[in-house]
């Protein structure tokens, strides 16, 4: 992640929890282009085309990319990340388990249909169902009941107090679908596209190879400014880079950051760079062997060149993580700085291949074991983080080796989580807020299939830190949990944490973009100052 980033932060004042407040008022983002600026269509390429477009079963940025400008939430995040009303008007917090959202009048699916309550209401449940295998079920855990109390009011009751539970409505959990379509097992296949009441609709869908949005006339928010939008998958970065460079695409999200330099050599071309706050680590299986034993584990986390892979890959342009949380994802609760101050007294684990063979040493497998790493080869980094880790291993006498495959069948393997063992992970927020992360990979209600926490760790003392973190309105409260968290997982070697990397996308320069954001794959970019220049 890049490092001096500051921004307002996203957090709620949930000391104001004591009492119902109100956020109203009208969908807020960059300006459109005028009238006389209309383009006709533009081509965009992802490193990836899921193989549906069901979201709770293809829960990626690249699914998000697109689905993001088909279907939105009742909330939505600001170019500033902050959470603004979106297909609801407005929403209330009515007291620390109650929240209220008030749907916008007038608002339309794709196919004409009204937006009712009972759509939210449906979706919501759907994640909720454990016979649904959404993969986005985690989200709703804190949930007891989702109610239709009024033909434009949804109510949600919490089992208990819930930080992050406000920013569901806003991320790709929270995008709605229409109740009819979700009984449909076809749904998000090109026979059933999934519909929903962002600014575009589905036309096309060829499953990894292309999608294809047309702008809506009766989008209840601004014009969009493209009319038709192709997104074409091109795994290759360097076809991607080849495709740019001749005209053939308009742009791209989700550059390697080794990479930028070549883009920027490219005259048509202009990047824009962002804080990603994401994080790539390894996941080690602390229920089965070798990983269950500690210094197997140990001896894994000092044979990362950390400090390495920054300088090779992201070319500076990020930081040797040494937490899985980025310093800026704490913001609300501590400063960057603080953050920084905290992690410095954690155990740590710095590249030290003397140490790594000490540990190795130590262990119930001194003379090392067989292991394969899964690694997808649409991500621009996990192959070759994995090529610099197996060397190392191979050094202390771990026999490594990688398993490359595409993405969709990494994703799949993942959350099914089968044969775990180790795995390279890259994980971008739903949110920023400083319990999300902590949740996700360390709690013990996440460590079950379609969970994230494939490392398996449960801790009963981090559980109780979490729900403090989950539960507590107080920053300084949240603050103290989240430490208590962090020192345990670190000690434990939880997982074993890489880098915090930077976000690049290229765009043609006749156009520009001016909402692009951390989450770019949870808001609908193509309205947020997409224009010509």
């Amino acid at each position: 992640m890049a490092k001096g980033f500051t921004r307002r932060s996203a957090m709620i004042n949930w000391v104001a929890l004591t009492a119902a407040f109100v956020i109203t008022g009208a969908f807020a983002i960059a300006p459109s282009a005028k009238a006389e600026e209309q383009i006709e269509s533009i081509t965009w390429a992802l490193p990836s085309i899921p193989d549906t477009l069901f979201v709770p079963h293809a829960w990626t940025t690249y699914t998000g990319a697109i689905m993001s400008l088909v279907q939105e939430g009742p909330l939505a995040f600001g170019d500033d990340l902050a959470l603004e009303p979106a297909s609801a008007d407005k929403w209330e917090q009515v007291d620390p388990t109650t929240i209220k959202y008030h749907l916008r009048s007038g608002v339309k699916f794709g196919d004409g249909s009204p937006f009712t309550a009972d759509d939210i209401l449906a979706t919501f449940k759907y994640h909720m169902n454990p016979a649904s295998g959404s993969q986005l079920a985690s989200f709703y855990s804190s949930v007891a009941t989702v109610e239709a109390t009024a033909p434009d009011e949804v109510t949600v009751k919490l089992k208990a107090p819930n930080v992050q539970f406000a920013y569901t409505a806003a991320h790709m959990a929270g995008f709605v679908f229409k109740k009819e379509q979700l009984a449909d097992k076809n749904i998000g296949t090109p026979e059933v596209l999934p519909l929903g009441t962002g600014p575009y609709k589905l036309v096309e869908f060829v499953p990894t190879d292309h999608v294809i949005l047309e702008a809506r006339d009766d989008y209840w928010g601004p014009k969009p400014v493209v009319k038709r939008i192709t997104f074409q998958a091109i795994p290759d970065p360097q076809a991607r880079l080849l495709a740019m460079q001749s005209g053939d695409i308009d742009g791209t999200f989700d550059l390697a950051i080794s990479d930028v330099d070549q883009w920027k050599a490219i005259s048509n071309v202009d990047i824009v760079t962002k804080p990603s706050l994401g994080v790539f680590a390894l996941t080690l299986d602390h229920s089965a062997p070798p990983f269950d034993d500690i210094h197997v584990r140990r001896a894994v986390a000092y044979a990362v060149d950390r400090e390495g892979l920054v300088k090779a890959l992201l070319k500076g342009n990020g930081e040797a993580a040494t937490a899985l949380n980025p310093p800026e994802i704490w913001s609300g609760v501590l400063t960057p700085d603080e953050v920084r101050a905290f992690y410095a007294t954690l155990p740590s684990y710095p590249f030290d291949l003397t140490k790594a063979k000490a540990e190795l040493a130590q262990s119930g497998h001194p003379d090392g074991f067989d292991v394969t790493i899964p690694a997808s080869t649409d991500d621009p980094y996990m192959v070759n983080i994995m090529q610099s880790v197996v060397e190392n291993l191979k050094q202390i006498g771990i026999r490594a080796s990688i398993q490359q495959m595409d993405n969709n069948t990494w994703l799949a393997q993942y959350f099914r989580h089968e044969n775990l063992g180790m795995q390279i992970s890259a994980y971008y927020p739903d949110f920023a807020d400083a319990a999300n992360y902590p949740y996700l990979f360390f709690s013990s209600a996440t460590a079950v299939k379609e969970g994230m926490n494939a490392s398996n760790f449960k801790n009963g003392e981090v559980d109780a830190f979490l729900k403090i973190a989950n539960e507590n309105a107080d920053p300084k409260a949240r603050a103290d949990a989240l430490k208590g968290v962090f020192k345990i997982a670190n000690e434990d070697v939880s997982l074993v944490p890489i880098f915090w990397p930077a976000s690049a996308m290229a765009i043609n320069n006749k156009y520009r973009l001016t909402g692009y954001t951390a989450f770019w794959y949870s808001i609908p970019w193509a309205i947020r100052g997409f224009g010509l220049k």
